[in-house]
């Protein structure tokens, strides 16, 4: 199963589709949800590869998989400019992205760089409603254009979205790839966006089935996290830094920018060194890719990551959402930041991963709280000049 149902505190929509294999609200393991990500492409392009993938993402072979399609990418008859939306889909975008070749890859962001650059679009039920996305300097390149989401459950966001880029740079075809695609019979926004806009639009999922959606408040009998209150910052934590002076992914990034980043992975992972079996590498906010390939390339580690979304903890039996930490968020801390199931404790090591000094500077308070939830061992990564 790709999804669990969780509760999340937001008067918009009060579900969250709780992915098993995005390695954002469960650790999962790193190989694994890379694969996921890269049979999703392989889909995309319609490339046989695809039911060999996706038959592994439960199974064995992750590793030689992932290994296989990272160096030998799906032929595709047309480029692919592909664009993952924050943040839940920021690596599953950059996986796409790697699976296709893609030609540009960019993530939406709510960072300070969007509202200086983009272009504006709302995502009316995130509790980061204000996304951005900022055009390539010499404009958007051809080729068909490849939208990447972890769910669809109206399509309503994404039509929005294809609509603000259709402006910039029209072209005559959008695939729109999810890890499930959710929707029922009512839902037809991409449908009334394709025929608005005169241009093909096609759904391209792993799983496709509807999901029976609470609406009475309070179903998960849970609650919010505890905010971390000692107010120290975490003692003992290995600080690595990591040089990388190239785009990062909401910046854009053609083909030489992703090899760049993904060989700074490689030697950040080689700087940490091994991890133990149910280590924990820990992405932040929309910085999810680096951290998944770090990870992967870390043998048994397992990926998640850090996000605003306020999800209610519970006991409830199959609920997904059994532990959670609360701090200030390293994007604003103003505003407040989660991590699910860390389950700190029970780690031999966590390896958080910043995006840059900023935001490591900011992170203090993420740290100290996976330090008073037990964290035996803490490394904080981070990209710098």
């Amino acid at each position: 199963m790709l999804v669990r149902l969780a509760e999340r505190a937001n008067r918009r929509r009060s579900f969250l589709l709780v992915s098993t294999v995005l390695g954002k609200h469960l650790p999962v393991s790193a190989l694994r949800c890379r694969l996921a990500g890269l049979a999703l492409g392989l889909r995309v392009a319609g490339d046989p590869r695809a039911a060999r993938a996706e038959d592994a993402l439960f199974g064995a072979g992750a590793e030689t998989l992932v290994d296989a399609i990272e160096a030998l990418p799906a032929a595709t008859e047309q480029p692919f400019v592909v664009i993952g939306t924050a943040e839940t889909a920021t690596g599953l975008g950059e996986q796409v992205a790697s699976a296709l070749d893609a030609s540009w890859f960019a993530t939406t962001t709510r960072q300070a760089a969007g509202r200086q650059r983009g272009v504006r679009f709302d995502e009316i039920h995130s509790h980061a409603p204000v996304q951005w996305i900022i055009a390539p300097e010499g404009g958007w390149p051809d080729g068909v254009m490849a939208i990447v989401d972890d769910e669809l459950t109206t399509g309503a966001t994404v039509a929005r979205l294809i609509e603000v880029l259709h402006a910039q740079a029209p072209r005559e075809r959008y695939v729109v790839a999810a890890l499930v695609d959710a929707r029922d019979g009512r839902h037809v926004a991409l449908d009334e966006c394709a025929a608005r806009l005169g241009v093909r639009i096609d759904v391209v999922a792993l799983q496709r089935h509807g999901v029976q959606k609470p609406t009475k408040a309070g179903w998960s009998g849970g609650a919010l996290p505890a905010r971390s209150g000692n107010g120290r910052p975490a003692l003992d934590v290995r600080d690595v830094r990591v040089g990388f002076d190239g785009p990062l992914q909401h910046q854009g990034q053609d083909r030489a920018a992703r090899r760049a980043l993904a060989e700074a992975a490689a030697v950040a992972a080689a700087v940490v060194g091994p991890l133990g079996d149910g280590a924990l590498v820990l992405g932040t906010g929309e910085h999810l890719a680096f951290a998944q390939r770090c990870a992967a390339l870390a043998g048994g580690a397992l990926t998640s990551s850090t996000t605003r979304s306020p999800v209610l903890v519970s006991d409830r039996e199959r609920y997904p959402i059994r532990d959670g930490l609360a701090f200030a968020g390293t994007d604003d801390l103003d505003v407040p930041g989660f991590a699910y199931n860390v389950r700190a404790a029970q780690r031999p090591s966590i390896v958080v991963h910043f995006q840059d000094p900023a935001h490591r500077a900011r992170g203090w308070e993420l740290l100290a709280a996976l330090q008073d939830a037990g964290a035996r061992e803490l490394v904080a990564v981070t990209l710098a000049d």
